[in-house]
């Protein structure tokens, strides 16, 4: 594609709704990083680099001027290649970038974050504009005097409570009065509310826009979330702030608790009291997502400190090198990692072993235990008893949500593996593996300030060092770290995986061949490039080996791959990949002067769902298509070459046909296709030889032939 970029003809924007959201402050990272927020709330950490491009796109520029701007921004030399290359393979894929004119489809998916540790089965509380509102009111009791104040008199009111001595009494009161009971259950219902709402009030004090809040289950048990997302491109303070809101909105909720149970002896309220304290030192347990995992992550200035359990534990064992991952931390940083993974592995892995091993049991208990309370609410609502009616509904919700959570936590694990099994297998094919002497090294960072050098005496940033880019100059999500020169498949890959990595064999040869013939697929393009599939007879399998070349291509490469049913009769190639597409190479001809963007030229191809090959169907009209001349193709070819990479055209079988000559004269490669005969081969030798009388000797030299047949079980 390059003669295509240097003519300026690509065209990419940032989608409508994403935002530069400016730099991560404080951040736990050697190398500086940058927040966007995608239209659908999910923010994504990027590079420098990366971010700088995004920042740098425009429309009207063409990608000369936007490798230059970013070369300017950034202190290093981007070339076009290279800025092609970020953009489709690591921009793309994550939605921040779509080509000029393109309509942005509501129903495309991007990668999200879903941990298997994260809340599942969630819903809406309380809307995004109502938490606004209600935090922007209450956000000055964040005032630093407030806080100091309601802190001093907590630490009163707890001295004179636990000097009363009264919280066993008060237990034997609520557990026999079930009016006191349920009342308790619904105060602290409305405290988890409100500890939800300190985390907004919290937000919007530090300058940030909180979002919903919801419920949901975390692990086994229902529980609240507030979105707070935005909260990442906040300074430390702010994001502690927003952090440690709901322990100190459940401050405010002792505070009123505890007076009017010191003016009224109120038993229920002095045990309202207890259990919030526990509750709050709960929330501060950093092994799991509670307020305590956060202060942590914004403590370190690492956003996700699960993810980087693998590298860490990979970095440990004898014989690795560090991961990319773990690299990337900064010094003290790392070593605070590296002790929360250590005591956080065993604990959630001794705690995943006994839920395994007590399942059955588990869940035997909860159905008896539903049955009972199901049995429960039936006499209390025949008898005419809301208080009971009310408790054992609370109870059936609180049965019911640890067996939900468990599916959840069941389905999400299935996916985490079908989707690792399907990476591994898809990394065989898509990605050729590098030098087995590691990752190349991180790019160092440019000096504050604009680059005060030409361009030209930038240091170049080549399309082998963008491949070799640590997580550091890109994200956790988008980039997996160089991968070694280890097996992939077979027994080798199940020693490696067996062994933990510490046992890791070169390929064997067969996978060798393999990854030397996706190589050869995936070989640099310096422009475009014309391929004809040809056949002196009909019935061959032309179309087919069309359809699998071109599949073939569109998979391994990353390159946009085009196949043309340049068949005057009438061809079949849009209907083997099943097209939506109804326009065909007649409506590309009458429309051809005002094609000027690659989304225009889109309306015109049908693409394959499984390989992204795209297909420019002929016309079923054989008298139209019939008028499609040698002047008519090449005036088809040419507007391709605009766009597309590669090009395959599917032939009809009139050699001395003069479309099918212009074709030939203007051809990279030709295949031809025969069927495995006697006629067969003698058709194809009658082909080679008048091709090269006729002036195409460099394609006969260079042609490839396809003996295409069905070979039975018993040959």
């Amino acid at each position: 594609m390059t003669q295509q970029i240097l003519s300026g003809a690509p065209r990419w924007v940032r989608p409508p709704g994403v935002s530069l959201l400016g730099p991560v402050q404080d951040s736990g990272l050697t190398s500086p990083c940058f927040l966007i927020r995608r239209p659908d709330g999910q923010v994504i950490q990027l590079s420098q680099l990366l971010n700088t491009v995004v920042a740098r796109l425009d429309p009207r520029q063409s990608p000369d001027d936007v490798a230059a701007a970013v070369s300017r921004a950034y202190g290093r030399t981007l070339t076009v290649e290279g800025l092609e290359f970020l953009v489709e393979s690591k921009l793309r894929p994550l939605g921040l970038v779509e080509d000029a004119g393109a309509a942005t489809s509501s129903t495309q998916q991007f990668p999200t974050s879903d941990p298997v540790l994260s809340l599942g089965l969630r819903g809406t509380l309380i809307p995004e504009r109502v938490v606004q509102r209600l935090g922007a009111v209450i956000a000055p009791l964040f005032t630093p005097v407030v806080v100091l104040l309601a802190l001093l008199a907590l630490v009163v009111m707890d001295v004179r409570l636990m000097l009363g001595g009264q919280v066993m009494t008060a237990l034997e009161q609520v557990l026999a009065t079930p009016t006191l009971l349920l009342g308790l259950f619904a105060l602290m219902t409305v405290g988890a509310v409100i500890h939800e709402l300190g985390h907004a009030a919290g937000c919007v004090y530090s300058g940030g826009r909180p979002g919903r809040i919801g419920f949901g289950v975390y692990l086994l048990f229902p529980a609240f979330f507030t979105n707070v997302t935005d909260s990442y491109r906040l300074n430390r303070a702010g994001r502690l702030r927003t952090d440690l809101g709901g322990l100190y909105f459940n401050v405010w909720c002792l505070l009123v608790a505890g007076g009017i149970h010191l003016s009224t002896g109120n038993g229920m309220l002095l045990l309202l009291v207890v259990l919030m304290h526990i509750e709050m030192a709960q929330q501060l347990i950093p092994t799991v997502r509670f307020d305590g995992y956060f202060i942590l992550t914004d403590l370190t200035g690492v956003p996700d400190l699960f993810s980087k359990v693998r590298p860490v534990l990979s970095s440990l064992l004898p014989g690795r090198p560090v991961d990319a991952r773990v690299a990337e931390l900064r010094p003290g940083v790392r070593r605070v990692v590296t002790v929360w993974v250590l005591a956080v592995v065993p604990l959630i892995a001794f705690g995943m072993v006994w839920l395994v091993l007590h399942l059955p049991e588990l869940i035997t208990s909860a159905a008896k235990a539903i049955a009972v309370q199901w049995e429960t609410l039936q006499g209390a609502w025949s008898r005419g008893q809301p208080v009971v009616v009310a408790l054992s509904t609370i109870s059936l919700v609180l049965l019911g949500a640890p067996l939900a959570g468990l599916a959840v936590m069941a389905y999400r694990m299935v996916l985490v593996l079908a989707g690792a099994v399907w990476r591994r297998l898809a990394r065989v094919v898509r990605r050729q593996p590098v030098n087995a002497e590691g990752p190349a090294p991180a790019l160092p960072a440019p000096a504050p300030g604009p680059p005060q050098v030409a361009p030209d005496a930038m240091a170049p940033l080549d399309m082998e060092t963008l491949s070799g880019l640590t997580a550091a100059e890109f994200t956790d999500e988008a980039v997996t770290g160089v991968r070694r020169h280890v097996a992939l498949t077979g027994w080798r890959r199940v020693l490696r995986v067996g062994t933990g990595g510490l046992v890791s064999m070169a390929p064997g040869r067969v996978e060798r061949h393999q990854q030397q013939l996706v190589a050869r697929v995936r070989a640099p393009i310096d422009g475009s490039r014309r391929v004809v599939v040809m056949s002196r007879k009909g019935g061959v399998g032309k179309t087919t080996v069309t359809v699998g070349l071109g599949a073939t291509f569109a998979t391994c490469r990353g390159d946009r791959v085009v196949a043309v049913d340049a068949n005057p009769d009438a061809g079949n190639l849009a209907r083997r990949i099943a097209g939506d597409c109804t326009n065909t190479i007649t409506d590309l001809l009458g429309d051809v002067d005002g094609i000027d963007t690659f989304s225009a030229m889109r309306r015109y191809t049908s693409q394959c769902e499984e390989s992204r090959l795209e297909v420019l169907a002929s016309d079923d009209d054989a008298r139209i298509s019939q008028a499609l001349d040698r002047p008519a193709y090449r005036r088809v070819v040419s507007l391709l070459d605009r766009y597309y990479n590669l090009i395959l055209l599917d032939t009809g079988t009139g050699i001395l046909d003069s479309a099918n000559q212009g074709l030939l004269a203007d051809a990279d490669q030709l295949v031809l296709v025969l069927r495995p005969a006697l006629d067969g081969a003698r058709a194809g030798a009658q082909t080679l030889d008048w091709l090269e009388e006729h002036g195409y000797a460099g394609l006969v030299a260079t042609a490839v032939v396809v003996i295409n047949g069905v070979r039975h079980d018993d040959e």
